[in-house]
């Protein structure tokens, strides 16, 4: 017997079916960027069980009936949340990928805000007292490889709208290199944003935030990483074991070299802590070993170091490990390690353990197991912290009690290779 043929569906129906679709897609997407409050959440959750339906077709069923219904079904983009001392952001460089993302989560509630694209290897930033957040970056005309762009990109911090668009010029462009937060800075008043430049001699790129333009290029000595301390003044680490003081104040730069406060042997990790608020930098050796320096625009106090492993625990192959692997609490002065038992030369890798030391007295107060590979830590500047841990294997942002390690709840799903983490010190 012949088969007979389908009957074809009528257009104005297949048409129809399209609209739905888009309109259910549509409204998902707004929903999840919206996001319900955790109570309903789990309700709705509960409810779609009920009835055999996942949370995702439950939603979508009912955003079916209210359009079958007549509703209103025009998106509309909302405003984040006014940012506080638990907003964190994730920058994902994405595995020197050449567009790469940042992603804006509230860590009292583990809701994702939004997110924002970038260029290749991306520095991000975020002003003290959260009225923007921004990024240094640089892009291709085709992709990967063609002419070059360098440019400063500054958000709103509600909004997620650029305000400003900031081309830096060819012979100014920045220095490429791994995601490390302190190549780049914002002074204390939030009008200018500092970069690192490398070739074809060190510098630093100056630019004006105020009237949205590059300002110069300051010439410096064979120096990195960059430590405001006034909107003139910010420090640098030179390859002597000084720090080097730039005031670029009248238009002139004057440098000038601290006190030589470590050994060639005192291995200093890449990615310090620095409180901008207060001035204290935290610089941790490959071995555990803390040094201290409150910056002001006059000098440098040095305070004395302190080892935050035992002898007995260094002996037993305990080091620090990990991308942003210190964190400073100006409230209450406790400096955060992530530390763990491995060989030498790793100190890239992840860890599971973080040490709390009283950075006034180097007095242990607790480690805290964190059960999972941390590649990056940060805290929030509260009077009751979180303590932020990112797993870039996971693509994982773990958020803990800071006090009793306990973890209370995860954000996965973050790009391809997150690796930085921000806060605002907005606290008192």
């Amino acid at each position: 017997m012949a088969a007979l043929p389908r009957e074809s569906t009528p257009g104005y129906l297949r048409l129809l079916g399209a609209g739905l679709t888009c309109s259910v897609l549509a409204l998902g997407a707004a929903q999840a960027q919206t996001g319900p409050e955790p109570a309903e959440d789990a309700e709705a959750a509960a409810a779609a069980a009920a009835d055999g339906q996942t949370h995702g077709q439950r939603a979508a069923a009912e955003a079916a009936a209210a359009l079958a219904a007549g509703e209103a079904d025009e998106p509309v983009i909302l405003k984040a949340p006014p940012p506080d001392t638990r907003r964190v952001y994730v920058q994902d460089p994405a595995h020197f990928a050449a567009v790469t993302q940042q992603y804006v989560i509230d860590g009292a509630s583990g809701r994702v805000l939004g997110m924002t694209d970038g260029g290749f290897l991306p520095h991000p930033l975020a002003a003290e007292d959260g009225s923007f957040f921004a990024q240094v970056s640089s892009v291709w005309s085709r992709i990967a490889r063609g002419d070059r762009e360098d440019y400063v990109e500054v958000f709103d911090s509600e909004t997620f709208r650029p305000i400003a668009d900031i081309a830096i010029p060819d012979d100014a462009q920045r220095f490429l290199v791994g995601t490390y937060q302190w190549m780049n800075a914002l002074t204390p008043d939030n009008k200018t944003l500092l970069y690192y430049q490398f070739s074809p001699a060190p510098a630093v790129g100056v630019v004006n935030l105020e009237e949205q333009k590059f300002d110069r290029l300051l010439d410096v000595p064979d120096c990195y990483h960059i430590f405001p301390a006034s909107p003139t003044v910010f420090y640098m680490n030179c390859r002597d074991g000084s720090l080097a003081r730039v005031d670029f104040a009248g238009g002139e730069t004057e440098v000038t070299n601290t006190e030589v406060f470590h050994t060639e042997e005192e291995l200093l990790i890449n990615h310090p802590a620095f409180s901008l608020r207060s001035g204290r930098l935290v610089w941790p050796t490959y071995t555990g070993k803390i040094f201290q320096m409150d910056l002001t625009a006059e000098g440098v106090n040095f305070r004395p170091p302190f080892e935050a492993l035992t002898e007995a625990e260094r002996a037993d192959d305990w080091r620090p490990g990990g991308w942003q692997q210190t964190a400073y609490h100006r409230p209450s002065d406790r400096i955060y390690l992530l530390v763990d038992q491995r060989d030498e030369w790793r100190h890239k890798t992840a860890s599971r353990f973080v040490v709390v030391m009283n950075a006034a007295t180097g007095e242990r107060i607790d480690m805290l197991e964190l059960g999972h590979e941390i590649d990056s830590i940060n805290v929030s500047q509260d009077a009751e912290p979180l303590l932020y841990g990112l797993s870039s294997g996971s693509r994982t942002l773990h958020i803990y009690d800071a006090a009793s390690g306990q973890e209370l709840r995860s954000v996965d799903q973050l790009g391809r290779g997150p690796q930085i983490l921000m806060t605002h010190d907005m606290g008192a």
